[in-house]
């Protein structure tokens, strides 16, 4: 390393001055320039935040809607089409076409083919009506399975005989029907509607409001309401 001799002490004061000042510079500049880049972020920051804020709101709103379907998806009964059995599967892809051909051992069969007899004694208010090949029930698919259980979007009603009586006989015989028959029968008879008829509208009218049927129900539905407020 050399070094600078500089032997009047007046000069060697000012160039050591001269250093200190462009030193003293340098190390302000980068300051400055450090200061400035904080800047430019904090203003990015207050330009952007409306956007930021936004996307996050979309995608808690997005997340908030996938909740539900996912919890949906996952109680899907495994009997329909998309569950995990392929026997399954096909069965009720054939079942979910108007060329429905039911066992006349079952007891699906049994009592809907009291409907195609047009017996006296069957409810063809609020009961299960064939369209097209297809069944309903008041404005709600009905699709039936290999063992008489019905489906109406996507839960699943133990087809026993008891539920059947209820839902196909105008005066059903109350002992011969179960708690957890009348239960699914109240709760089946609600999620399709099956009360209304609906105009074009949209508006809602009761259907056969003084009939027999319809009294039994709302009977029924009063002493299912009595017990669960014991």
């Amino acid at each position: 390393m050399r070094y600078l001799k500089i032997k009047d002490p007046s000069k060697r004061d000012k160039l050591v001055t001269e250093y200190l000042k462009t030193k003293n510079k340098i190390q302000e500049n980068f300051r400055s320039e450090r200061l400035g880049e904080q800047s430019l972020y904090e203003d990015f920051g207050k330009i952007f935040k409306p956007i930021t804020e936004q996307q996050k709101k979309s995608s808690e709103e997005i997340v908030s809607k996938f909740t539900p379907l996912q919890e949906t998806i996952e109680n899907i009964p495994p009997a329909l089409p998309w569950g995990q059995d392929e026997g399954q599967r096909e069965a009720f892809a054939e079942l979910d076409t108007p060329q429905i051909a039911l066992d006349e051992t079952s007891l699906d069969w049994e009592y809907l083919e009291k409907y195609s007899q047009r017996k006296k004694d069957t409810d063809r208010t609020y009961g299960i009506r064939r369209e097209k090949g297809k069944y309903f029930m008041g404005g709600k698919r009905v699709i039936i399975d290999n063992d008489s259980n019905l489906f109406v979007d996507v839960k699943r009603y133990g087809g026993t005989e008891g539920l059947w009586k209820l839902i196909v006989m105008k005066e059903p015989e109350m002992d011969k029907t179960t708690q957890e028959d009348r239960d699914n029968y109240l709760d089946l008879f609600d999620k399709t509607n099956a009360k209304y008829s609906v105009n074009k509208y949209g508006d809602e009218k009761v259907l056969a409001p003084n009939s027999k049927k319809l009294k039994f129900i709302e009977k029924l539905r009063g002493k299912e309401e009595g017990q669960d407020k014991k």
